[in-house]
């Protein structure tokens, strides 16, 4: 009696391993086989640069201030920069900041400088910052016709509320002036571009 109780034990032990097994290996064919889960977008990267796609019209250099040549810099009493960073078809573009604002000069390659007055015209006075990548625009790429870069602007002094994040279509033609500012909202790249890529309206002023 003992021997057959020992052998139908040993069955049932058996067969429970193997459901096991067979368990296991459905459970792994499910993880290979399901789709991963995709990570959150970085919504601070984006917002960042001008565009993650662009069509052919569009080259990109960077405005980084920490990829741009130091011309001019004062740590004390608030502080202030100049960097100067290279543009496309022998522009360049003069960084500056002081007490938080920022600003372009663009200098063509015949040496004629235009000072945007981002802070004016874009940010009435409000703090601001650049984006770091600027996109040129124009359907031969050796001249350009627009410029494109994004200025955040604070929406109050104390910081508490997110900053507006626009783009600003610049006229390359010397004088280079602001010609637009698109604000946040759906199609805001489509828009700049669109703009860029037509007859410029007249220079903005403050």
């Amino acid at each position: 009696m003992m021997r057959k109780m020992w052998v139908v034990f040993t069955i049932l032990a058996l067969w429970a391993c193997n459901a096991q097994r067979a368990d296991e290996g459905r459970a792994n064919e499910a993880a290979a086989t399901s789709e991963p889960t995709p990570a959150p977008e970085n919504t601070v990267a984006a917002a960042n640069v001008v565009a993650a796609e662009s069509d052919d019209r569009s080259q990109f250099t960077s405005i980084d201030p920490v990829q741009c040549r130091l011309i001019e810099e004062n740590v004390e009493e608030g502080g202030w920069w100049r960097r100067l960073c290279e543009g496309l078809a022998g522009y360049k573009l003069e960084l500056s900041e002081s007490d938080l604002r920022q600003d372009i000069v663009i200098t063509s390659a015949d040496g004629r400088r235009s000072e945007l007055g981002l802070s004016d015209i874009v940010a009435n006075g409000a703090f601001n910052s650049l984006g770091t990548t600027a996109e040129w625009r124009g359907a031969d790429p050796a001249s350009p016709q627009a410029l494109i870069v994004r200025l955040d602007v604070a929406s109050d002094p104390e910081g508490k509320n997110p900053d507006v994040s626009n783009l600003v279509v610049v006229r390359l033609k010397p004088p280079a002036c602001i010609v637009a500012v698109v604000p946040p909202g759906s199609g805001q790249n489509e828009a700049a571009r669109t703009i860029a890529d037509g007859k410029l309206p007249a220079c903005l002023k403050t």
